[in-house]
């Protein structure tokens, strides 16, 4: 150790006052009662959960406001479109049924010609 400087050995602190009194931080009253403090404030670090899930616990009542605000939307949207579907039923099944018929036509047509055809080979 070398220097002019004032050093303290391991496991002591130097005097409040600055000066170059050494005292033993385990010796005194104050300082076992500070150890206690911060052993307490580790221990509670460690083992005590409750700020950990009262923040957590806040941010997800935080996240389901919002999620739930998002699917009322969309819950809302969804039943415009359904609205706007059920009310273009009535069309398609229009547009389907006159399909239908048109194709129903047509196959009568085809079975009709199919018949006069048959008929002409069964004559010989």
């Amino acid at each position: 150790m070398s220097g002019g400087g004032t050093e303290t050995p391991v496991g002591c602190e130097a005097a409040p006052g600055g000066g170059s009194k050494k005292r033993d931080s385990l010796g005194t009253a104050g300082s076992a009662h500070l150890i206690i403090k911060d052993l307490g404030e580790i221990h509670s670090r460690l083992l005590d959960h409750r700020p950990v899930i009262q923040g957590e616990t806040r941010y997800f009542v935080k996240e389901f406001e919002i999620h739930s605000d998002h699917l009322v939307a969309s819950e809302k949207q969804h039943m415009l479109q359904w609205d706007n579907f059920m009310k273009e039923q009535p069309n398609k099944r229009a547009e389907v049924d006159e399909e239908h018929r048109k194709a129903m036509e047509r196959l009568k047509e085809q079975y009709a010609e199919m018949e006069k055809d048959l008929a002409k080979f069964s004559t010989f």
